[in-house]
């Protein structure tokens, strides 16, 4: 018999992920006495679908579902709750091989490496900060609408595979999140047993290095390649998998606030000239300064829809100088004032 794992292959090139995510999902979910079957066809979905762990679903749909998930049972940390349950198992192959892995670190590379097998369209990057490590997780497809439950599931799962790697004592120095605090913030920071900082440029974990360099385990290296291999073949080529124009939007958000947004910067980062870069994202019919623009009011837009914040602070998770400034370019880009959204 043919197992779904053995005809498995790339997911599509539309933004999905692997059903084998709404498992813990769906579980939560019926052990608190939702309605998993109407929520799921509201949403366009089958429990047939998500039965099978390596079907690929819409990842809009699966967003969709999580809020609507969050409303119905009236919990505003629905995501990060069930992220601190998750089991290696659940993430499929890939949670497998972070466990196998002999240290924190090379468990994290491996993830970041191969996420686009259990979700396209979505960036994961560990990269060094000052004196901290910087693991980040953003969505950055075209016309996505991202999601507060499955930003604080992601890095609740990556917080729960860390302390099975590592300690169940282990934490991160602090937890950023790019949309606005919803609910009580302090019962989100006590669950992550960490600093929780909303209004950021992007979703991250700052980690110690010290524990996510330390040598935890002798690797199996045969186990690993053969994992490895099988987790390949779920990923496309990077040629086939992301335009120039998605893999420049993922770098806006990684760095937005943190180094400047500027062509040299971004050429340096994908290994080619200023002048290709230009010329590629011309091709593609749009160009950096017009990407940056794009992530910043979308980020725009959720804080001054969602929550308080002050025009200053939203300036500065834009990473502009001040709050006149933030003002004109928002009138610049939508032809209205930003205190008009509010």
């Amino acid at each position: 018999m043919i197992t779904s794992a053995q005809k498995a292959g790339p997911l599509p090139r539309v933004p999905s992920l692997r059903a084998s995510v709404f498992v813990p999902i769906l579980q939560h979910i019926a052990e608190n006495g939702g309605d998993v079957e109407s929520l799921l066809k509201e949403n366009g979905l089958s429990a047939a679908r998500v039965d099978d762990s390596y079907a690929a679903v819409s990842l809009q749909s699966y967003l969709n579902f999580f809020e609507d998930a969050a409303s119905f049972l009236a919990d505003p940390m629905l995501g990060a709750r069930i992220g601190m349950r998750i089991r290696p198992a659940d993430l499929g192959p890939i949670g497998m091989l972070v466990l196998q892995s002999g240290s924190a670190r090379s468990g994290l590379d491996r993830f970041c490496r191969f996420t686009n097998a259990l979700q396209n369209s979505t960036g994961t990057s560990l990269v060094p900060g000052d004196d901290c490590l910087i693991l980040t997780y953003n969505i950055f497809g075209k016309g996505l609408m991202g999601s507060r439950q499955d930003s604080e599931f992601s890095l609740a799962c990556l917080c729960r595979l860390l302390q099975l790697a590592i300690s169940p004592d282990w934490r991160p120095l602090e937890v950023h999140f790019d949309h606005a605090p919803l609910g009580d913030a302090g019962a989100l920071s006590r669950l992550f047993r960490a600093p929780v900082l909303f209004g950021q440029s992007c979703s991250r974990l700052i980690l110690k290095p010290d524990a996510i360099d330390r040598v935890l385990r002798p690797e199996d290296s045969d186990l690993i390649a053969l994992i490895e291999r099988h987790v390949a073949s779920l990923v496309m080529t990077d040629h086939e998998s992301m335009a120039l124009s998605d893999k420049v939007r993922s770098l806006v958000s990684l760095y937005l606030g943190q180094r400047p947004m500027t062509l040299d910067v971004i050429a340096a980062e994908l290994g080619m000239t200023r002048r290709s870069l230009q010329r590629r994202l011309s091709d593609e019919g749009t160009s950096l300064r017009e990407l940056t623009r794009a992530h910043r009011l979308r980020i725009a837009e959720t804080y001054l829809s969602e929550s308080s914040l002050s025009m200053t602070e939203v300036a500065a998770a834009l990473n502009y100088a001040d709050g006149t400034v933030f003002w004109r370019a928002y009138r610049d880009w939508t032809g209205k004032a930003p205190t008009k959204q509010r």
